[in-house]
């Protein structure tokens, strides 16, 4: 688990911004907090860019019978409650959990008792292999908006494999993704500093009046798009192909 609260205090520690009043005013005029201002670009900004490259993985069971089944024409349900706390940015997969399926080793017929002879083995073999052509492979497709459409799945147990954005308090973020993480916070940070101060040449403190340097924010777009390319090339190496889209 990352600490959001640790990675704000090193941005503004970083920054020197605890010595400076921010000219940000909140809905009654006064000044806001900077805690709450990179709070605020983490949520908005860098969770959603961050998780598109290390989603938080979700998955869960659900029965069918209980989802909500939003257009009966084209079979199109919402996806389980429990898994869209936070936006779905695509499903990586839905099956038959596993002890859903039938026979004894998985989707095997027990045609004329197998395991038990030659025959049965080839009989059940030769059953599954017709039934294999005469069927359609079950099949979904991600609507967006936690709708998903599927196609030829048994009104029973499934099992929804999403990936997610991460919870804003960071509890789903591991700690081996605490530097990247933290990287690109600190880019989203600087660069909207940069858009917000630029005009501005001089910040009022407790201490007085001081230059606020605001050519340190400069470079923060570039370094940012940098990050950006660098992870669309080589975060997708960690993640397994199948949960890169």
């Amino acid at each position: 688990m990352v600490s959001m609260s640790q990675i704000i205090s090193s941005i503004i520690q970083q920054y020197g911004l605890n010595m400076i009043t921010l000219p940000f005013k909140d809905e009654n005029g006064q000044p806001t907090p900077i805690e709450n201002i990179i709070m605020s670009v983490i949520k908005k900004t860098t969770l959603p860019i961050y998780s598109r490259f290390v989603p938080w993985n979700r998955d869960g069971i659900a029965d069918m019978q209980h989802l909500p089944l939003l257009d009966r024409q084209t079979w199109t349900y919402q996806l389980p409650a429990f898994l869209t706390t936070t936006p779905v940015m695509w499903v990586n997969d839905v099956r038959i959990p596993e002890n859903h399926l039938r026979g004894t080793f998985g989707d095997i017929n027990p045609t004329f008792g197998i395991n038990r002879s030659v025959q049965g083995v080839i009989a059940g073999q030769a059953h599954m292999m017709l039934a294999g052509q005469m069927r359609a492979e079950p099949t979904f497709k991600y609507m967006g908006n936690n709708k998903i459409r599927l196609f030829g799945f048994p009104r029973t147990n499934l099992e929804f494999i999403i990936a997610a954005e991460h919870e804003p308090n960071g509890e789903t973020l591991e700690a081996g993704m605490l530097v990247s993480f933290t990287e690109l916070a600190t880019l989203d940070v600087r660069q909207f500093l940069y858009n917000s101060l630029k005009y501005f040449n001089e910040i009022p403190t407790a201490h007085g009046t001081i230059n606020l340097r605001i050519e340190d924010f400069q470079g923060a777009e570039a370094e940012r798009k940098t990050w950006i390319d660098n992870a669309t090339e080589n975060f997708h190496i960690d993640q397994g192909f199948e949960k890169w889209m």
